[in-house]
């Protein structure tokens, strides 16, 4: 349902680490983490908005559609509790964007202030451990989407789980 989470745990739990284990020189690394980011910026915001308009719409098309219900146990029509679930999931995935601006905005602007610096910077000891807390924040951080599907998943069993009743 969300590739981006798993797209963005895997930068943290693989592509970070073989960083860490395999460069000897910090503006190497320094470098290696600006195109990562690079590339994760041009595919993984697209992968979050596209997946929070579907949880969105979903969120909308269930809410209408238990409000044109006629149905006297109005409380309890799945229609409407699916649509809480779709819609607690779409802000479950964005919430990813206010965590990356508030949270690891001062990580990234020091990483790339470091890369800007170029073959001066030579504290491999600093960058590494920049990059930890850089992997650590946006494996958290891919916690948002995950929830997000996991949430919309539980919410569309139900929707099933009433039909066969």
């Amino acid at each position: 349902m969300n590739h981006g989470a798993g797209g963005m745990g895997s930068l943290s739990a693989f592509v970070i680490p073989v960083f860490l284990d395999t460069n000897v020189a910090a503006d190497h690394m320094l470098r290696q983490w600006v195109r990562l980011y690079h590339y994760g910026h041009i595919y993984m915001p697209a992968v979050c908005i596209a997946t929070c308009g579907i949880f969105a719409y979903a969120f909308l098309d269930k809410r209408r559609s238990s409000s044109s219900s006629s149905s006297k146990h109005h409380q309890s029509d799945p229609s409407r509790s699916a649509a809480s679930r779709y819609g607690l999931a779409a802000v479950s995935t964005i919430a990813m964007v206010p965590f990356t601006w508030l949270v690891m905005a001062p990580t990234n602007n020091t990483l790339f202030r470091l890369e800007s610096l170029g073959s001066t910077v030579t504290d491999l000891a600093l960058v590494r451990t920049l990059l930890v807390r850089w992997a650590w924040l946006h494996a958290v951080r891919s916690l948002s989407p995950l929830l997000g599907a996991f949430v919309a998943f539980t919410g569309l069993v139900q929707e099933l789980g009433a039909r066969g009743e």
